[in-house]
């Protein structure tokens, strides 16, 4: 009997190569935008947005909850690098921390969840929250939406 030949067909194969290399992308994505943010970086952070993506922050009690308030909500890529830039202000510049990052691959979309636990650099505050990621895959893999829901100050 002859020794088996890794057990995938080729079609198989090169689907799951597919998808982990999409998983690295969008992995690098999501960390790429927090290395932007922590820089101040704001036109870089639009750059990794679609032409029509949208990033908003919302503030809810718990992880779980379906209550929440809008906090803010901006379209586009430039608006989103105006945003960035306000926010990374030398006053208000945040050090973004990512954790628990999962990745769902579907073909030319993707959604993402993740924990950030961001230090306020000028006031040693924390932050906490969980962003809620989409994805597309043009020439590379850009969100079309960012949700980052405010759960708490520890």
């Amino acid at each position: 009997m002859s020794a088996p030949t890794g057990g995938l067909l080729m079609g198989e194969e090169t689907k799951r190569l597919s998808v982990l290399e999409a998983r690295v992308a969008i992995a690098d994505l999501v960390h790429r935008y927090a290395l932007h943010v922590r820089e101040g970086r704001g036109a870089a952070c639009g750059e990794l947005f679609t032409e029509d993506g949208a990033f908003e922050v919302r503030k809810a009690p718990s992880f779980d909850s379906e209550a929440f308030e809008i906090r803010s909500r901006v379209m586009g890529r430039a608006q989103i690098a105006a945003y960035v830039n306000k926010s990374s202000a030398p006053d208000a510049r945040v050090c973004p921390m990512i954790s628990n990052l999962i990745i769902d691959v579907n073909g030319a979309t993707a959604q993402s969840s993740c924990v950030m636990t961001t230090l306020v650099i000028s006031s040693g505050e924390y932050i906490l929250g969980a962003y809620r990621d989409s994805f597309r895959y043009d020439d590379s893999w850009r969100f079309t939406s960012r949700i980052f829901t405010i759960v708490g100050r520890p």
